[in-house]
């Protein structure tokens, strides 16, 4: 298994990985969109480039050509921006009848993970763990501090797995209907 940068190419098997993640989310918004337009502006959404490496980065978990596990963020600074894409994006799609709409989950000086997901079959394998551990490295060039992301309260599966990353809490929020736990990691950062 390989951890690198997203390309447009591995968008269509992106777009799955993310779908889960956004009907978990429960948002108002997705309740009468089909599953082929959610994919269908996922798929174009990954394909980006403003996010695959320019306002955010998509890096992922591939095993020869098949991607495994994906994860998305951004630098909080960025949030504003990213997110106006995915309401454009999603606006102007077939079968939504309005923007999807997301913001508030980034805190200053943080790249946020925004998305992080493991294609079902290979759950269980460390892939979520593998992504998580290279990305310090992966998001130092752009000259990070500090990783977060948010955990559902639901979620206690993934709470343990941050917490074993070295993630720790750091306030709460709702997103959507859900609550979630902020939690941050501290970068080491070289001299």
């Amino acid at each position: 298994m390989q951890i690198r940068k997203a390309q447009p190419q591995d968008s269509a098997q992106i777009a799955p990985l993310i779908a889960m993640i956004y009907r978990d989310m429960e948002m108002p918004v997705l309740k009468k969109v089909s599953e082929a337009d959610l994919l269908a502006m996922l798929t174009q959404l990954y394909a980006m480039p403003e996010n695959i490496d320019g306002l955010a980065q998509t890096f992922v978990a591939v095993d020869g050509n098949q991607v495994l596990g994906v994860a998305f963020g951004h630098p909080a600074e960025n949030e504003v921006a990213v997110n106006q894409i995915l309401a454009t994006v999603s606006a102007a799609q077939s079968g939504f009848d309005g923007a999807l709409e997301l913001g508030g989950e980034a805190r200053p000086d943080e790249w946020y993970l925004s998305m992080l997901a493991v294609d079902p079959q290979t759950q269980g394998q460390g892939i979520g763990s593998q992504l998580l551990s290279a990305l310090p490295a992966l998001v130092a060039d752009l000259g990070e501090k500090k990783l977060s992301l948010n955990v559902d309260d639901g979620n206690p599966r993934a709470a343990k797995l941050y917490h074993r990353q070295g993630f720790k809490v750091d306030g709460q929020l709702m997103i959507g209907v859900h609550p979630y736990e902020h939690m941050v990691k501290k970068l080491k950062v070289e001299s």
